[in-house]
């Protein structure tokens, strides 16, 4: 009789052993499917990343935006310029551009007739010219409707007289 308790107990704690085993290893799969998941989407926005930067390196660059966008392969829709990629899509759009007018500002001085005291007061004139206008971009990254991430671009286009 005392030989089968101690083999039941043997077999009792082979059990134990084997279920915390198979605990530990679930858990050890469940952690190494979202490092594999995390290292998936990482890398997907590094690629990403890089891509846009490029195509902003060439807006910044570029004299005619919508001609460059569209030999990117950019196609326009509502104002938006959209790049489908596979895996992600790439948006630009100009959120502003205003333009930049020839101001000079300078310091007058006057004396004055009693005290003999100067005063200088700040003169600004706007002669109309226009030398050129801001034109503001905004590239987003996006899988679906998850947005990877928003890089602004601004460029200052010198008008030729």
């Amino acid at each position: 009789m005392k030989s089968g308790n101690r083999s039941n107990a043997l077999l009792v704690e082979l059990l134990i052993v084997v279920m915390f085993f198979m605990l530990s290893s679930t858990v050890l799969l469940q952690v190494f499917a979202t490092a594999r998941t995390q290292s998936d989407r990482a890398a997907l926005m590094i690629q990403a990343l890089n891509k846009t930067q490029n195509i902003a390196d060439r807006l910044y660059a570029a004299e005619d935006a919508e001609a460059e966008m569209a030999a990117l392969g950019f196609e326009n829709q509502d104002e938006i310029w959209r790049l489908s990629d596979g895996e992600y899509d790439i948006s630009v759009e100009v959120k502003e551009e205003c333009v930049i007018t020839n101001s000079i500002a300078g310091y007058e001085m006057y004396i004055g007739d009693s005290d003999a005291h100067e005063a200088a007061s700040l003169v600004s004139r706007d002669d109309g010219t226009e030398t050129g206008k801001m034109i503001r971009f905004e590239l987003r990254a996006a899988k679906g409707d998850d947005v990877l991430f928003t890089l602004p671009v601004t460029r200052y286009q010198e008008v030729q007289p």
